[in-house]
């Protein structure tokens, strides 16, 4: 029998806030309580709902404890052992491979769970002789290339600095539910005599709380940036002694500025252009003045060079390198890692999109893709034109999934592979919001027959003749060779508390130092145009499939996709303790636009357009912006739409992201 045991580890889900946790078992190794770990910096003694039900997500009667195989008449699964799964999945990937190449099988990795393990699976792959992988990123990619471009470096102030913010404007971001640590921090500073300022089509918990909320047409947040920009210019707001010390191309990007005089911003936005100058003037004379971009505003085709418009803000305001201050988009201060050991790349080794793996699953040739390897990742609900996704996965010789549940993508699979929870296998864990590196530590053996994941890709190694060395049998001392000074008492410090190694220091270009092509902010950037082909000073060019588009005589409404405090888009729906408290995913929609439709509350509606369709219960409020509607994303269960029947496959302007928000509709009562 075991001693009771409180143990020290770290959410690792693809989540601001990388919560620090304390974990309490009994004498049984049952976990007992989950709670926020009161040593972390960012933290605190804080976890969300997600992180208490981790103790509900290890004992689920529905996760996987063995592998299953397609049953032999092709419906629902069967347990098998280990051994016929490796067999089998061995022997079928030769076959794809004799045939067709290595090439013809598809490697996707999603961040459904971080670690620096989870990178291993190439050590397979690399000896499969390649395979075919993915590049670019559904979530944020965008938004990074547009600050690395702008700054030369993702990095923000420390978060605790917040509450030295005067004004904290909030910009398609909603930290009430997907950063709840960082609106702890905001709700103190305001709680001080902080305004608290919300850029946001829709209103939401952050705007209920908000001393400003505007409401924007999606997609021209550039033209509201330039706007703004232009005011703060016109009146002599903008800080002339840190331009001049610090800013290159500022007079290209003020004879952008021309051309959105305060009239122009307002028709493109639908703003009243008071409430503009209202915001531009706020914004340039309260200091220190915190800007907080979210990834709302970067998921369409024009996302970096709108990114680039409205992280040019703080800068023209002289609010970097200040404390309370800054540009805080992501932090990847923690990603400091040392590059894992694996063998050398083949040759045969193809990238496709992330946001077009439908659309590829389709038309590749030379070879075509004849099987699928998933893990981390649930593409089959969550990837763009997901309908068309999952024929195309229903097409393939092979499909293995390795998950915890059975996902809508599991469910498609011919073998399902059970996964590892966090408390099953030791790691170390990065963040984007903090700096801090944190050791994620093996507190309960694998229940079942589940294995890690680094033991599956072993086992496959094995399996197939490959060489079994590049896996570590001692995972803490391979871990530490990971570390920047590879120390076994650094180790052992992260295992007592989370550690910033980046040596930036808690203040972001604290010395004005920037690590741009010019050493100093690009407010007109070559390296932009040269690499993306975009204008080296960001500008407004409408959505393609936006309010000004011709598809609007068909389709005129515009659909955002938005995320739920309760999940991590579809992880930890299933779960009946989430279900219970959950939100509704319903249709959200405007009362003009709701009563031009005869659409009633709570009646059920549907959304199409020339890509799918769905039916959905309404909800009609006039929190959101007329010509707007919006879903929760994260399908799960078969309660929940599937709205990425709707979207397209498009990609940002730069980075390789995904274009959800690009999405026009119709609505009709169902």
């Amino acid at each position: 029998m075991a001693v009771p045991r409180t143990v020290r580890t770290v959410c690792p889900r693809n989540c601001y806030c990388t919560c620090g946790m304390l974990v309490s078992l009994d004498e049984h190794d049952t976990i007992r309580s989950i709670e926020g770990d009161p040593g972390n910096p960012a933290t605190g003694g804080h976890v969300c709902l997600k992180g208490l039900s981790y103790a509900r997500r290890v004992t689920s009667p529905d996760r996987l404890l063995t592998p299953l195989k397609r049953s032999a008449a092709g419906r629902g699964f069967e347990a098998a052992t280990w051994d016929e799964a490796f067999a089998d999945i061995a022997d079928r990937l030769a076959r794809v491979r004799q045939a067709h190449g290595p090439e013809s099988v598809l490697y996707y990795e999603g961040s459904g769970s971080h670690g620096a393990l989870g990178g291993l699976a190439m050590a397979f792959w690399r000896q499969f002789g390649g395979c075919t992988t993915t590049y670019g990123d559904l979530c944020w990619p965008a938004g990074l290339e547009a600050t690395r471009l702008t700054y030369g470096d993702n990095r923000h102030n420390h978060p605790m600095l917040t509450g030295r913010s005067r004004l904290i404007l909030v910009w398609g971001h909603n930290p009430a539910e997907t950063n709840v640590h960082q609106w702890r921090l905001m709700l103190d500073a305001q709680a001080r005599g902080a305004r608290l300022i919300v850029i946001d089509p829709r209103q939401t918990d952050t705007t209920d709380a908000a001393d400003g909320h505007l409401q924007p047409r999606p997609g021209t947040d550039a033209a509201l940036a330039l706007g703004l920009a232009r005011v703060i210019v016109d009146e002599g707001l903008h800080d002339g002694a840190f331009l001049d010390a610090h800013a290159h191309g500022f007079e290209a990007y003020r004879r952008r500025l021309d051309l959105f005089p305060l009239d122009r911003a307002a028709e493109i936005t639908g703003l009243p252009a008071g409430a503009i100058r209202d915001l531009a003037v706020a914004y340039a004379t309260t200091k220190p003045a915190l800007l907080v971009a979210g990834f709302g505003l970067q998921r369409h085709s024009r996302a970096g060079q709108s990114m680039r418009a409205v992280a040019l803000l703080p800068a023209l305001t002289g609010n970097v390198g200040v404390a309370g201050g800054g540009w805080q988009y992501a932090n990847l201060a923690s990603h400091c890692l040392r590059p894992l050991p694996l063998p050398p790349e083949p040759a045969a080794a193809r990238a496709i999109p992330v946001s077009q793996v439908a659309k590829h699953l389709e038309s590749l040739d030379a070879p075509p893709v004849r099987a699928a390897w998933i893990e981390r990742g649930n593409p089959a609900a969550q990837n763009p034109s997901a309908p068309r996704l999952r024929d195309g996965l229903r097409r393939l010789d092979l499909v293995v999934v390795v998950d915890q549940f059975l996902t809508p993508t599991a469910e498609l699979a011919d073998w399902v592979l059970p996964a590892k929870s966090l408390f099953e296998e030791e790691d170390l864990v990065t963040a984007y919001w903090h700096p801090y590196l944190q050791w994620r530590a093996r507190i309960l053996p694998p229940p079942g027959e589940v294995r890690p994941e680094t033991e599956i890709w072993r086992a496959m190694c094995a399996r197939m003749g490959f060489d079994t060395r590049w896996f570590p049998d001692d995972r803490e001392v391979f871990l530490q060779t990971l570390l920047p000074d590879r120390r076994a008492s650094t180790l052992e410090r992260l295992k007592h508390e989370p550690l910033d190694l980046s040596g930036n220091g808690d203040i972001a270009f604290a010395d004005r130092r920037f690590p741009t092509p010019s050493g100093r902010v690009e407010f007109a950037s070559d390296e932009a145009a040269a690499r993306w082909g975009v204008d080296p000073v960001p500008d407004y060019v409408p959505l393609d499939e936006g309010f000004t588009s011709a598809a609007r005589e068909k389709f005129p409404l515009q659909l955002l996709s938005c995320k739920t405090r309760d999940r991590i888009h579809s992880q930890f729906g299933n779960l009946d303790w989430v279900r219970e408290v959950e939100r509704p995913h319903v249709l959200d929609i405007h009362p003009d636009d709701a009563r031009a439709r005869g659409i009633a509350d709570g009646g059920r509606a549907a959304v199409w357009n020339d890509r799918g369709r769905i039916e959905i219960t309404a909800r009609v409020t006039p929190g959101i912006r007329p010509g707007v509607v919006h879903v929760l994303e994260g399908w799960c269960h078969d309660g929940d739409p599937d709205v990425n029947a709707l979207t397209a496959e498009g990609i940002t302007d730069m980075n390789h992201g995904a274009t959800y928000y690009e999405c026009l509709v119709e609505v009709a009562r169902a």
